[in-house]
């Protein structure tokens, strides 16, 4: 068949199964981001349709696309006074789950996977994977009926493990091939990428809050907004910091258009310049770029050794268990999520930052024989934790919602 024919086949196949996918979940509570996965599985290793070799290249272009727009479409869910009081809670859940996340991956590939290799390529397993994906948890949080409270702390720990896990992964690849790191350089660097995210993304939706008043009526009006927000993540990281949080952030803003007048006691348009059909728009974005991200999962799979796969699988179940730890600690005293504790600690689902860091090691590969001989280990890892909690997220919610239900 034409490639050409047939990827607009395989692209329409892609778009429908997603469909009925987001359908079924909605009614049945049957993971729909599984089934992707899984679509992707069985048009690439399995059915050979695409070359996962000759897509491989795209995974930043899709992935930072996917990136931008979910966060700004979780962003425009989330209530702004939600945001602020749960803000102490993230944090804590964010910094605990990586801590006791880079903690027992070390330890695990240290002693059981790689017990030859030197102390700080256990510890880069352990940064790279120390991080829920915002990809997966806001997808997911916004959808499966949880209160207010749990989505907005699951989606705002998620877009802070990203940067945690990016900036430490970096740092320990600087320690491998230079020797030696500066504490304060690491301190700036994390400081810079929360503050300049943070204030990027607030400057921005208060700037296109006041020039929607102007061209709300414009033609394509919707069309602009999304390319402010790509714009916005791009700038903000050609500054140093981060664009996950400024699209977040950009997000609030735009969703919190009343509270923003009234907090900041300026007077309200008469009419909302953030209409239910721009946030209809950009969900449906969203939900194009999501589906997309998923099977892309799925189709650049490529993992022959079973052993890395029980290796993936126990570490998956490692990593569930201190989660719920994490959980316990950033809820305590708050009976209000004591029903949903089990289900934050499910939610643990690895992605986006973990596919693209795992893939660090084989750009060094010419400068450190030892990234040379193990860099396939840190992807093919990672596409099995990928999965593994892909699927302890999806199943595990529906069976958890339901036994709370009850």
């Amino acid at each position: 068949m034409d490639p050409v024919t047939l990827a607009l086949i395989l692209g329409g196949s892609i778009i429908v199964i997603g469909f009925l996918g987001n359908y079924l979940f909605e009614h049945t509570g049957f993971p729909d981001m599984l089934l992707l996965i899984i679509l992707g599985i069985l048009f690439g290793p399995v059915a050979g349709l695409v070359n996962a070799a000759s897509i491989k290249d795209l995974a930043p272009y899709l992935a930072a696309l996917a990136l931008v727009f979910i966060l700004f479409d979780g962003g425009m869910a989330m209530n702004i006074y939600r945001v602020f009081s749960e803000s102490p809670r993230a944090a804590i859940l964010a910094v605990a789950g990586f801590a006791m996340s880079v903690i027992v991956t070390t330890l695990f590939m240290m002693y059981i996977v790689i017990p030859e290799v030197p102390l700080l390529y256990s510890v880069l397993f352990g940064t790279i994977f120390g991080g829920s994906s915002s990809i997966a948890v806001i997808s997911l949080a916004s959808r499966i009926k949880v209160s207010e409270k749990c989505s907005t702390i699951v989606s705002l720990e998620s877009a802070l493990t990203d940067i945690l896990c990016i900036v430490f992964s970096l740092v320990i690849i600087e320690i491998i091939l230079k020797g030696t790191v500066d504490l304060t350089t690491i301190g700036q660097s994390i400081a810079s990428r929360f503050s300049t995210g943070i204030v990027l993304g607030v400057i921005f939706g208060f700037i296109w809050l006041s020039m929607l008043k102007r061209i709300a009526n414009a033609s394509y009006a919707y069309m602009l907004t999304l390319a402010v927000v790509l714009l916005a993540y791009a700038f903000s990281e050609f500054l140093g910091g981060s664009g996950s949080l400024c699209s977040l952030l950009f997000g609030i803003m735009l969703g919190n258009e009343k509270e923003i007048y009234r907090i900041l006691r300026m007077e309200r348009p008469p009419n909302m310049v953030v209409d239910a059909g721009l946030k209809r728009f950009e969900s449906e974005v969203a939900f194009l770029l999501r589906t997309f991200f998923f099977v892309y999962i799925g189709l650049i799979v490529t993992i022959s050794d079973i052993t890395i796969v029980i290796a993936g699988v126990i570490l998956s179940l490692i990593l569930l268990l201190f989660r719920f730890g994490a959980v316990a600690l950033a809820t305590i005293r708050c009976s209000e999520l004591v029903k949903e504790r089990p289900i934050m600690g499910v939610i643990l689902t690895r992605g986006l930052a973990t596919a693209v860091l795992a893939t660090l090691p084989m750009q060094y590969v010419s400068e450190d024989p030892i990234f040379a001989k193990f860099s396939p280990l840190y992807i093919n890892l990672a596409v099995i934790i990928i999965l593994a909690t892909a699927i302890i997220a999806t199943v595990g919610v529906p069976l958890l919602k339901r036994r709370t239900e009850k």
